[in-house]
């Protein structure tokens, strides 16, 4: 029997060592492709939030994609991918007592893809069930984007990406804060927030701002159009697989660049898209 908690914080924790993307339903919780994914020990691990993903209580399924590291054609056997779940209490003095792993780790197999057959991509796949307090308004009810030309969709899309890169250029935190005033309202409800949270989380961004950091091209010709949750969401991501709105890194000897993730939406045709 699950564990009922005051305020579940619920997170997903993928070890990848391969490029991929971990989603909920078809929602990307997290992407991880570029450069510094090549052979050796580059990979990742760490927890992800997804209140904000799933928004309701209710039966989800979480899949993990595995894509040939950088440079590469094919999975090998050296390739791999698991992914942890865990929910908590979100009151600070319950975290530690309350966090439990509600269903077994997700893996790929420990042998590696090692059955001759040459793999351009790899699933695994769960299924999860969450509890929440709330219903958080999202993109449930947003405008469906499947019944748009996507050649038009895509240009609309651009046209709002190029205004978000615009602000991005001019380090134009306070207008960047604004324009995510929707998806900011988001997380500060499914993750329980509060003022001083709230307070950090601002200024967190305006200190990335302040660093004046130089802003990577946004070219139509590097970038592909992807339709998600359930036809209600949209983003661009570069043909590489990251995302198309990053500053580039202060120690790019040690840390890679820093991606900005943007999700679009539209209430209504009225009022056009806007950041969930």
């Amino acid at each position: 029997m699950i564990q009922e908690i005051e305020k579940p914080y619920y997170t997903i924790y993928p070890s990848i060592y391969c490029s991929g993307v971990i989603y909920v339903n078809d929602v990307p919780a997290f992407t991880w492709f570029g450069k510094e994914n090549t052979e050796g020990d580059g990979g990742y691990g760490g927890a992800i939030p997804i209140n904000n993903l799933v928004l309701e209580s209710g039966k989800y399924q979480v899949r993990g994609k595995m894509f040939p590291r950088y440079g590469n054609k094919s999975l090998t056997e050296e390739e791999y991918m698991s992914i942890e779940f865990y929910k908590a209490s979100a009151v600070p003095e319950k975290w530690k007592s309350s966090r439990v792993e509600y269903i077994p780790k997700l893996e790929s197999p420990w042998n590696g893809l090692s059955d001759g057959i040459n793999h351009p991509y790899f699933e695994i796949a769960t299924e999860i069930e969450v509890t929440l307090p709330f219903v958080l308004d999202g993109w449930q009810k947003s405008v469906e984007l499947t019944t748009i030309d996507k050649k038009i969709l895509f240009k609309e899309v651009l046209k709002y990406y190029q205004q978000i890169h615009a602000v991005l250029k001019t380090h134009n935190a306070a207008k960047f804060l604004e324009l995510s005033k929707e998806k900011m309202q988001l997380q500060e409800q499914a993750f329980y927030f509060t003022n001083e949270r709230k307070k950090d989380f601002r200024e967190g961004a305006l200190k990335l701002f302040n660093q004046k950091l130089e802003l990577l091209p946004l070219v139509a010709s590097e970038l592909t159009l992807e339709i998600i949750g359930h036809g209600k969401l949209v983003r661009l991501m570069r043909t590489d697989g990251t995302e198309p709105l990053q500053f580039k890194s202060p120690k790019p000897l040690e840390q890679s660049n820093i991606e900005l993730e943007v999700k679009l939406h539209k209430r209504s045709e009225e009022k056009g898209f806007s950041i969930i």
